[in-house]
């Protein structure tokens, strides 16, 4: 009986502890819900290490949406909130005006998925973004399904769709495509990025000043920080004017600092005078694109990655970083660098690094450096190529063949790779630097003058102006500069370093084609319409090469096992070597086998020496031979067959100092070909062979030093054998 009391105590014990744990769980556990944007906007806020969203129904009512249960959603806790305007009855994503507000406080992070979601705002009504970011905190959008975010203005309120503005706080945005649809964990590939299963999407339309992903219009809204993204499949289309698809916005020119596009991302993007990513106006713009990420970007007075075309700067320093084995394709159609400065130019310093594997292509247009700078009046342009594969023409063209003939190249001075600079009387302060090397990676560059052009392919253009007072017009006198590095250095060798292979190939009459190009409409009519087509470039005529040692060890084409240590270049004989003689030298010419390198050596091969004449004899006679004497005869008549002294043994071999004997016949003939030149010789060979004949010396005796010397080493051998064997067996 005491059992069963004890018992049931024991478990009546268990069952209250069990309750209690259910009722605890029940009254701290966050939500994790999907919130229908179409009932109603919504606010999440991150602040204490926790997450809430309130959704209104009436924000000025002060009312709420209610949940299943008839609970306001008011300041609700939920660490995982899913943003949708999916119908789940009939499958339909519809579309909303309704916005969404996330402030992150510093220290916080805020989780948000956007699935399936349709938002479509008037900013001037609703004086927001579609999407807000705010706080110094950090916000997480993981993208699931298809998603679309536009917005539009009546010129006034002019907000980002995705909008990020300084002004509300510089914490850190980052998209993401960390999960699949059903919200599992995708895989991850070999560099640890999400990779796999659903792919999410986002497109993201900016109007007028504003940006698709970034800044708004104004002064306060402008400028914008931080922006990371990192997976899925994002198009982002800037407004019609200043706003870029991910950056700045437009007037006054907003900065786009600090944007990173990394791993399986996957990001097209467009702008006007903005740029397709980057900043609204030239200077204080930031963009990385590293860690495998795919961008094609295009821009249009702005250029498509890096500075917008609005104005020429505030003299702050742009940087573009490209590397990680990306790929990137960039290109204008009106007046912007593809990889730049916009179309005014940058006044402050410019950097553009492409390293590591990178895979680059940039098309300019009208007479501009596809990457550098445009305009150049102060401050530094420096580009650095260190690795990755880079293919760069310095205009299309036309797409209008009504006016192709004006836009054939003829006229056009720009670098494919460089800057175009100006200089007068009122500035005379910039400069250009473009460095080519492997440090990071095999390094392959094209550089393509487009049409009818000229100039450099790889440099400067240097433009001076100089007012003419009898014409009353300024005078233009165009200077090209050649990149050092796209050169050989006097002694022959290149400025690339021998730790990757690399090669520069330059090319004139360069060719286009394009193809129609289908970017989806926005809000703002007049967005897509500046990018119709896209284009590829096909091909021109290679006019110089320079390349290091480790890419002629690398090509197969290259037998590198002829080649001296400090040989760069596969010397080719270039028609028949000119032969010395007596009266004059003769030379032999060699240009390097790599098509269109350019390197030739001219060899000198030293006249030939006269050889010594034999002595005349006095009396030009020959002197008589003296008479032998008789041989005393034997006494039975005969003669005796004369004895000859025994001859020293000599050693069968030669001492090291002297000239082995020649058995072969012909061993003191100088063959009669040895001051020719093979052909595909090495130049040093050249020379050798027309300088250096060894006749081999016939040996005619024993060196007796020698074989006394071989006899008494013998000797001392012999007798340290006999006393060492003595020593040994009193030991034993």
């Amino acid at each position: 009986m005491r059992k069963n009391v004890k018992k049931q105590l024991a478990l009546r014990v268990l069952s209250t502890a069990a309750l209690v744990a259910m009722v605890s769980s029940i009254a701290t556990a966050a939500f994790a819900d999907t919130y229908d944007l179409n009932k109603g906007s919504v606010d999440i806020l991150a602040e204490g290490g926790k997450q809430y969203i309130t959704q209104w129904q009436d924000e000025s009512k002060g009312t709420y949406v209610t949940d299943d249960k008839g609970e306001n959603i008011d300041h609700r806790p939920d660490s995982d909130i899913i943003l949708t305007t999916k119908d789940k009855t009939t499958d339909e994503t519809k579309p909303t005006s309704n916005t969404v507000t996330i402030d992150a406080k510093e220290g916080n992070t805020a989780n948000v998925t956007l699935q399936d979601v349709d938002i479509r705002v008037d900013t001037t009504k609703a004086k927001s973004g579609a999407i807000e970011i705010k706080g110094d905190g950090d916000t997480n959008l993981e993208l699931n399904g298809d998603n679309t975010v536009l917005v539009e203005n009546e010129w006034s309120e002019e907000h980002a769709a995705i909008e990020k503005a300084d002004k509300y706080g510089k914490g850190t945005l980052t998209i993401k495509d960390d999960l699949n649809d059903d919200g599992s964990a995708k895989d991850k590939d070999e560099n640890g990025n999400a990779a796999g299963g659903d792919t999410g999407k986002l497109l993201a339309g900016g109007y007028h000043e504003s940006a698709a992903i970034g800044g708004g219009s104004g002064r306060d809204l402008c400028d914008t920080s931080n922006i990371t993204i990192t997976g899925g499949e994002i198009t982002a289309i800037g407004g019609n004017d200043g706003g870029c698809g991910i950056g700045g916005g437009g007037r006054p020119g907003g900065t786009g600092k600090n944007i990173c596009i990394k791993g399986n991302a996957h990001v097209t993007a467009a702008g006007a005078e903005g740029a397709a990513i980057g900043g609204g106006a030239s200077g204080g713009n930031s963009i990385t694109i590293t860690d495998h990420a795919v961008v094609d970007a295009y821009g249009a007075w702005g250029s498509a990655i890096g500075d917008g075309g609005l104005y020429s700067g505030n003299g702050s320093a742009t940087t573009i970083t490209i590397s990680g084995n990306s790929t990137v394709k960039a290109e204008t159609v009106q007046s912007g660098s593809a990889i730049g400065a916009g179309q005014h130019g940058d006044s402050g310093d410019l950097t553009i690094n492409i390293e590591e594997n990178a895979n680059v292509t940039a098309i300019g247009s009208y007479d501009g450096p596809a990457i550098g700078n445009r305009y150049g009046t102060d401050g530094t342009t420096t580009i650095n190529i260190t690795g990755g594969t880079v293919n760069a023409i310095n205009s299309f063209g036309s797409d209008d063949p009504e006016y192709s003939y004006l836009h054939d190249g003829t006229g056009d001075h720009s670098p494919a790779i460089g800057a175009k600079i100006y200089k007068s009387e009122y500035y005379d302060g910039a400069t250009c630097n473009v460095n080519i090397n492997s440090s990071t990676g095999d390094t392959v560059v094209n550089a393509y003058i487009y049409g009818k052009g000229s100039g450099t392919a790889i440099g400067s253009m240097i433009c001076t102006d100089t007012y003419n007072d009898i014409t009353q017009r300024y005078d233009y006198v165009y200077q090209n500069v050649p990149a050092d590095s796209a050169n050989y250095k006097e002694d022959g060798s290149s400025h690339f370093g021998e730790r990757n292979s690399a090669i520069v190939n330059c090319y004139n009459n360069g060719t286009v084609k394009k193809k129609e190009l289908d970017l989806p409409s926005t809000m703002d009519p007049l967005a897509p319409g500046y990018h119709k087509y896209c284009h590829t470039i096909t091909g021109g005529t290679l006019t110089k090469v320079v390349h290091n040692r480790k890419y002629m060890e690398e090509n197969p084409n290259i037998d590198t096992k002829k080649l001296e240590d400090e040989d760069l270049h596969d010397w080719q004989l270039v028609g028949k070597v000119v032969e010395p003689t007596l009266e004059k030298d003769g030379y032999a010419d060699y240009i390097c086998s790599i098509d269109k390198c350019g390197q030739t050596k001219h060899v000198p091969l030293p006249k030939l020496t006269p050889e010594p004449s034999e002595p005349d004899v006095p009396g030009g006679n020959t002197p008589d031979t003296p008479n032998k004497p008789d041989t005393p005869k034997q006494p039975d008549g005969t003669t005796p067959a004369p004895v000859a002294p025994d001859a020293p043994v000599q050693d069968s071999t030669a001492p090291a100092d002297t000239l082995a004997a020649d058995t072969t016949a012909d061993a003191a003939v100088v063959p009669a070909d040895a001051q020719n030149v093979v052909q595909d010789a090495k130049p040093e060979a050249a020379v050798a062979a027309s300088t250096a004949a060894v006749a081999a010396l016939p040996q005619t005796g024993a060196n007796w030093l020698a074989v006394v010397g071989t006899a008494l080493s013998g000797l001392f051998l012999l007798a340290a054998g006999f006393v060492l064997d003595r020593k040994n067996r009193r030991m034993n």
